[in-house]
């Protein structure tokens, strides 16, 4: 089953140890047994090339789409992005059925 838990205390950023803006727990450890994190890292991720879907992530939240209910289709295609772009960071990918 999958949770959703908001905390005001995140983890420090595993890049910079700076603050996250977000950060989700996946439902596997690394080969060290230590819990993946898909993490959303002002710092880290604002203008990286290699994660344009974060960059996009955190542009919508600077400009206020977070807190603007008439864009939760932008939220949510990014936030899915996003998602994506975290996981094939760790060499996951989403697929829409499980292969056989």
């Amino acid at each position: 089953m999958t949770t959703v838990e908001r905390s005001e205390q995140l983890p420090p950023c595993s890049r910079c140890q700076g603050r996250l803006m977000m950060s989700a727990a996946a439902p596997q450890k690394d080969q060290h047994g230590q819990p993946i994190r898909l993490e959303l890292c002002p710092s880290c991720d604002t203008g990286n090339l290699d994660r344009p879907a974060a960059g996009l992530l955190l542009q919508f939240f600077a400009d206020g789409g977070g807190h603007d209910t008439t864009r939760l289709d932008e939220a949510k295609h990014l936030m899915l992005e996003w998602t994506k772009e975290s996981m094939a960071v760790h060499g996951w990918y989403l697929a829409d059925t499980p292969p056989d």
